[in-house]
C-alpha cells in the first residue's frame, strides 16, 4: 500500500541517518523529492490556487472565440437562480458543486463555457423582511417622539401623522432592494468559496431593470397569444402573506390534521322513485367544514348508481357502492332502493345554513373511492366546483377575506362568524351551528396531506378572487410533445413527473397582492374596477421602468396618477398594484441565454438545433417549479409560425440532503451541516476540516439523483480518501523528476505496460461516466485505481526499482515513462471535480508537461488522451492475471510465517513455483510479489508456489536478503554493512 511506501521512506532516512551518526560509508538510494506539500495551505489556496482555477481561469475561457465558430463547441449551462436571502445550506452546495463539475468537465475537452450565475431577488421573504425593518424603525421613531413630546408639545401632530401614515411602496422597494444586493453579495462570496467558476463579476438579477424590462417584453408576446385573461376564480391562498399562490409554492404535509363531516341537506323537491321517502336528505362528506358556508350545490355523478339508508329519523341518500364503507362510520339500515345519479338532476336541496333552493350537478370529479357519492359544492373554495359551477352559470361565492377571516358578506344567520378564521375558530363554530340545525351526522378527526405555503409553512385556503392567468391549455400538448420527444432527462424518470404538472394544468395564476416585484402593465377604471391591458398600455409602461425603474412606477402608484404618455386615461383609470409571480420572474431568465447567443453569432444554429442552453441542473422540487415554468414560458411567448426552441436540451436533477440518519435536515433538530462546517471544521458538531476539496470530493461521491447524507462520519471517510489521493500524487511527483526519457512504448517494461493499461480503462471509464453525469463512478473508480492497482500492486513493485536501481537502468527509466503518463490522466479525470489540488499538483508538474508553465492550469492543456502510451493492452492485462494470482497467494503464505514467528517482512522470502513456469517472467514476479528471490521449476505438474525463509543475508542498501556473507565479512563479531552485486554497482 501506498502507506507502507511512506513507512519505507521514513525507515530509509533514519537508517541513513543512524549510519552518519555511526560513521559508517553511506549507500545512497533515490528517495523521492518534491516540494509538492504533505497537506494543504490554506494560504496557498487563497492567494494563488483559487485565482488561478476560478477567475483567471474563466477569464481566459471567455476571451476565446468558440472553436471553429460552431455552436457544437460552445457549452451553455444556465443557472437555476437561487433566492438571495440567508446564508446558503449544504443543498447550495449540493446544486452549484454538481454544476461546476459539469462545465470543469467540458472545459478540460476544449469547449468555451457560459456560466453566468443568477439570483432569485422578488418574492415574499424579502418583502417580510423589509417590512419588519421598517416596523422597527416605525417604533423606534414613535418612541423617540414619545420621549420629546413633554418638551415640545407641538410633535404631537407629528406623532399622530407617524401612527395614521401608511408605508409607502417606494420604501419596500428601495429597502428590499437594498436587502436582497447585500444578500446577493454574501452568498457570491460563500459559492466562490466552493471554488465554484463562472462569471460572478456580472451575474444575472431578477431585480435589474434590463431583466425586468425583458420580463415584461415576454408578457407582452403571451398578450399578445391571446394568453392572458383576468377571472374571478378560486385560487390557492396564503392567509398569513395575505397573498395568492401559484401551485409550485406548495408543500404538501402528509401529516396535517383536518376535522371531517358526514352532513345531510335537506331534499326540497324530488320526483319518482324518491318521492316515497319522508325526511328524505342528501348526505355529503367534507374535510373542510367551514366551506359550507359557501355551498351553492351538490355534484353527483349520473352514471353512479345510488340508494337510500335509514339513519334515525332520516333517509339519506348515498352512493350503492359506499354503502359497506359507511357502514364502519355509522349505524344504519340499508334498503333495497336503487337508482342512477341521473335522476337526482331533476331534484333540488335546501340549506339550512342560508336561504334558498340549491340544485345537484353533474361532476365527473365525483367517484365512489371515498366519502358518500355526493359531494359539496363550493364554487369560491375549489377548483373542481368551479369548473361544474361554471357549467351552469353559478358564479364564485368567497365570503373569506385575504387573511382568511369570515366577511360580512356570510349569510346574517351566520352574522356571528364575520371575524372569524376559517381554519380556526371559525370551523369550530360551522361545525356547532349544523349540529344545531340537525344537520350533522358524524364528525372525526383525519390525518392526510394538505398544501401549505412554502414560505410561511403553514396551511392555505382555496379562495376565489380576480386574478391575472396564463391560459396554459393552448401549449400544454404543444410542450408535452417536445419535452418527451426532444429532451434528455437524467435520471429518465424525470420526463415523467415534468410532464404530469404539465398535463393536469390548464391555468397560471401570475398575480401576486405585493410590492416587491415585476408590476403587471395594466389600468384599471375607477369606478367599475374593469382592467384595461393592451399593447398601448404595456409600452407605456415599460417605458416608465425602463425610465425610472420599478420605483418610478410605484411613485405614479403612490400619487395616484397616470404618465403623461397614458394621459388620455386619466381622468377614468388608475395603474394595477399586482406583481408578477416569482416563477414568472425565474421562467424568464432564457432571456440572458437567447442575448449572449446573438452577441455570439451562433442564435442561428441554436435555432436549427432546436434549444438555447446545454442542460439545466436543480433539485427534484423544480420539476414543478423553475423547469415547467422556464418551460412554458418560452412556449407560450413563441410567435405563432416560429420554430419552437426549447430553453434546455437536458435537464438533470438532483435529490435533498439528509443526515446520516436519514433524517431530513433541521435547525430545530440541530443536525444542520453547512458548506463552511465542512471546509473549515466545526468542533461542536465534530465536523472534520476537511477543505473545499473534501466538500467537492463528497458531491462528487454521492449518488444525486436519490436524497443524499452527509455528516461526521461520512466526512472523515471523505477526508481520508483526499489524502490518499494527495499521497499519490507526491509519490508519482517525487519520482518524476524533471525530465522523463522517451522510450518506445515496446520497450517499457511489461508491468508498466499492464498499469498504464488499467489507466486507460480508467481514463476511458471515466469518459463515459462524466458524460453520462454519473460522478460517483468517476470516484469510485478513480479509488479503486489509487488503492488496488497503484498502492496495493504498483508502487510496492515499483518502489525497489525506483530507490537502488541504477538511475540509468531500463527498469527505472520505464517506470518514470509509466508515472508521468499516470499522473497525467489522474489529473485529467480528477480536476473536474478537485481543481484545487489538481492545481497545486499541475503547479509542481515536470516543466515538459506543463510546457514551461504556458499550460497555467490543466483546463489550458485539455483532457488527455494521447495514446502513444496510455492504451488499452488486453494481451498485458492477461497475462498479468497469474502474476496477480502468485502475489495473492504468497500474501497468504507470508502471513502465515509472520504469525508463526518465523517472518518480519516479505523481502526476507524467496518464493519457489514449480510447474509449466516456462513463459514466467522471474524478475517481474519478484517485483510484483514484493520478495527476494524467485525460482522456478519447471516439471509436468500443475503451477504451484512455495514461500519459505532466504538463508541469505539483508543488502544494506536495498533490504532484500541476497547477500552471501564470506568470514571476512564479520569483524570483531560485527557484520560489515554488506551490498549485493546489483546495489554495489548502483
Amino acid at each position: 500500500m501506498l502507506r507502507s511506501g511512506r513507512v519505507l521512506s521514513f525507515q530509509h532516512r533514519r537508517w541513513l541517518a543512524s549510519a552518519v551518526k555511526q560513521k559508517k560509508q553511506v549507500p545512497p538510494v533515490h528517495l523521492p523529492e518534491t516540494h509538492f506539500a504533505s497537506r494543504s495551505s490554506p494560504i496557498l489556496t487563497e492567494t494563488v490556487l483559487k485565482p488561478q482555477t476560478m477567475g483567471k481561469l474563466y477569464h481566459w475561457n471567455q476571451g476565446r472565440s468558440i472553436p471553429n465558430g460552431s455552436i457544437e463547441n460552445l457549452w451553455v449551462f444556465h443557472d437555476g437562480p437561487p433566492y438571495a436571502n440567508g446564508d446558503l445550506h449544504i443543498g447550495h452546495a449540493l446544486n452549484k458543486i454538481l454544476k461546476d463539475i459539469i462545465n470543469r468537465y467540458q472545459l478540460i475537452n476544449g469547449k468555451k463555457v457560459h456560466y453566468v450565475p443568477g439570483w432569485d431577488c422578488h418574492g415574499l421573504p424579502i418583502e417580510l423582511k423589509t417590512l419588519e425593518k421598517l416596523a422597527n424603525e416605525r417604533r423606534v421613531e414613535e418612541k423617540r417622539l414619545k420621549k420629546e413630546i413633554k418638551k415640545n408639545p407641538q410633535l404631537r401632530e407629528e406623532l399622530e401623522k407617524l401612527r395614521s401614515s401608511k408605508l409607502s411602496s417606494t420604501d419596500i422597494v428601495r429597502l428590499s432592494t437594498e436587502h436582497a444586493l447585500k444578500e446577493q453579495q454574501k452568498q457570491s462570496l460563500q459559492f466562490q468559496d466552493m471554488a465554484i467558476m463562472g462569471d460572478f463579476t456580472n451575474p444575472y438579477m431578477t431585480l435589474k431593470k434590463s431583466y425586468i424590462v425583458n420580463q415584461l417584453r415576454i408578457f407582452k408576446k403571451f398578450f399578445d397569444n391571446g394568453m392572458v385573461k383576468r377571472q374571478e376564480k378560486p385560487v390557492y391562498w396564503g392567509c398569513e402573506n395575505a397573498t395568492a399562490l401559484a401551485e409550485g409554492e406548495l408543500e404538501y404535509n402528509p401529516n396535517h390534521k383536518s376535522t371531517s363531516a358526514y352532513v345531510s341537506f335537506p331534499i326540497s323537491k324530488k320526483n319518482g322513485l324518491l318521492s316515497q321517502f319522508e325526511n328524505l336528505k342528501a348526505l355529503i362528506w367534507t374535510t373542510t367544514p367551514w366551506t359550507l358556508v359557501s355551498n351553492l350545490a351538490i355534484c353527483i355523478n349520473d352514471t353512479m348508481d345510488y340508494t337510500v339508508i335509514k339513519y334515525k329519523d332520516s333517509n339519506l341518500i348515498v352512493a350503492q357502492d359506499l354503502v359497506a364503507r359507511l357502514s364502519k362510520e355509522f349505524e344504519f339500515t340499508e334498503t333495497d332502493v336503487s337508482f342512477k345519479g341521473s335522476e337526482l338532476l331533476d331534484c333540488q336541496y335546501s340549506s339550512p345554513l342560508k336561504q334558498g333552493e340549491f340544485p345537484f350537478l353533474s361532476g365527473s370529479h365525483v367517484t365512489s373511492s371515498a366519502g358518500t357519492g355526493l359531494v359539496h359544492t363550493a364554487p369560491g373554495h375549489g377548483h373542481d366546483d368551479y369548473l361544474a359551477c361554471l357549467k351552469n352559470g353559478i358564479k364564485p361565492y368567497s365570503p373569506v377575506d385575504k387573511y382568511g377571516k369570515y366577511t360580512n358578506d356570510v349569510p346574517s344567520s351566520l352574522a356571528d362568524l364575520v371575524g372569524k378564521k376559517v381554519l380556526g375558530e371559525g370551523s369550530a363554530m360551522v361545525l356547532e351551528k349544523i349540529s344545531q340545525l340537525n344537520m350533522l351526522v358524524k364528525t372525526s378527526e383525519i390525518v392526510h396531506s394538505y398544501p401549505y405555503d412554502w414560505r410561511s409553512k403553514k396551511p392555505i385556503i382555496i379562495r376565489s378572487t380576480p386574478q391575472w392567468f396564463i391560459d396554459v391549455s393552448q401549449i400544454k400538448e404543444e410542450t408535452i410533445e417536445a419535452l418527451e420527444r426532444r429532451v434528455q432527462f437524467f435520471p429518465e424518470r424525470g420526463v415523467n413527473r415534468l410532464t404530469s404538472f404539465i398535463r393536469n394544468r390548464n391555468e397560471w395564476c401570475i398575480s401576486r397582492q405585493r410590492s416587491w416585484g415585476v408590476p403587471i402593465p395594466v389600468l384599471y377604471h375607477k369606478e367599475t374596477g374593469k382592467p384595461l391591458m393592451s399593447d398601448e398600455v404595456i409600452e407605456k409602461l415599460i417605458g416608465i421602468i425602463e425610465a425610472g425603474n420599478v420605483e418610478g412606477w410605484f411613485k405614479y402608484v403612490e400619487s395616484n396618477t397616470l404618465p403623461e404618455e397614458l394621459a388620455h386615461y386619466a381622468e377614468e383609470y388608475i395603474l394595477g398594484t399586482d406583481t408578477m409571480d416569482v416563477w414568472f420572474d425565474s421562467g424568464s431568465s432564457w432571456k440572458i441565454i437567447e442575448t449572449y447567443l446573438k452577441e455570439e453569432g451562433v442564435y442561428e444554429q441554436a435555432i436549427e438545433r432546436g434549444y438555447l442552453a446545454d442542460v439545466y441542473l436543480e433539485g427534484s422540487d423544480q420539476h414543478r417549479g423553475w423547469f415547467q415554468s422556464s418551460l412554458l414560458n418560452k412556449v407560450g411567448s413563441k410567435t405563432p409560425g416560429e420554430p419552437l426552441v426549447l430553453p434546455y436540451n437536458r435537464v438533470i436533477t438532483h435529490g435533498f440532503t439528509l443526515d446520516e440518519k436519514g433524517e431530513k435536515m433541521s435547525k430545530s433538530i440541530g443536525n444542520t451541516v453547512s458548506p463552511a462546517d465542512i471546509i473549515h471544521g466545526n468542533k461542536n458538531t465534530k465536523i472534520p476540516k476537511i477543505g473545499i476539496d473534501g466538500l467537492r470530493l463528497w458531491v462528487a461521491q454521492s449518488d444525486y439523483r436519490n436524497d443524499v447524507n452527509v455528516g461526521p462520519t461520512i466526512l472523515k471517510h471523505v477526508g481520508d480518501n483526499l489524502k490518499k489521493l494527495r499521497f499519490t500524487f507526491k509519490f508519482l511527483l517525487g519520482n518524476v523528476g524533471r525530465d522523463v526519457p522517451m522510450m518506445l512504448y515496446d520497450e517499457l517494461n511489461p508491468l508498466d505496460q499492464y498499469m498504464l493499461s488499467r489507466a486507460a480503462r480508467l481514463r476511458n471509464s471515466c469518459v463515459q461516466d462524466y458524460e453520462n453525469f454519473e460522478y460517483f463512478k468517476v470516484v469510485k473508480k478513480i479509488n479503486q485505481f489509487v488503492n488496488v492497482d497503484l498502492s496495493s500492486i504498483y508502487f510496492d513493485a515499483r518502489k525497489d526499482a525506483l530507490y537502488t536501481d541504477n538511475v540509468s537502468s531500463a527498469r527505472r527509466l520505464s517506470t518514470l515513462v509509466a508515472f508521468s503518463e499516470i499522473l497525467k490522466v489522474l489529473v485529467s479525470v480528477l480536476a473536474p471535480i478537485l481543481p484545487i489540488l489538481t492545481q497545486e499538483v499541475w503547479n509542481n508538474m515536470p516543466a515538459f508537461i506543463t510546457k514551461g508553465g504556458l499550460l497555467e492550469t490543466p483546463f489550458h492543456s485539455g483532457f488527455y488522451t494521447n495514446d502513444s502510451y496510455v492504451r488499452v493492452n488486453s494481451d498485458a492485462e492477461e497475462s498479468f492475471a497469474t502474476i496477480l494470482q502468485f502475489k495473492e497467494d504468497v500474501n497468504k503464505q507470508v502471513q502465515a510465517l509472520k504469525e508463526s514467528g518465523v517472518l518480519q517482512t516479505s523481502l526476507e522470502c524467496e518464493v519457489t513455483i514449480s510447474g509449466p513456469v516456462e513463459n514466467l517472467d522471474k524478475e517481474l514476479i519478484e517485483d510484483v510479489c514484493v520478495v527476494s528471490k524467485v525460482e522456478l521449476h519447471p516439471n509436468s505438474e500443475p503451477l504451484s508456489l512455495k514461500v519459505d525463509k532466504s538463508p541469505l543475508h539483508k543488502c544494506s542498501r536495498c533490504w532484500k536478503h541476497n547477500v552471501v556473507v564470506a568470514d571476512e565479512d564479520v569483524v570483531e563479531g560485527e557484520m560489515k554493512d554488506l551490498l549485493c552485486v546489483r546495489c554495489q554497482s548502483a
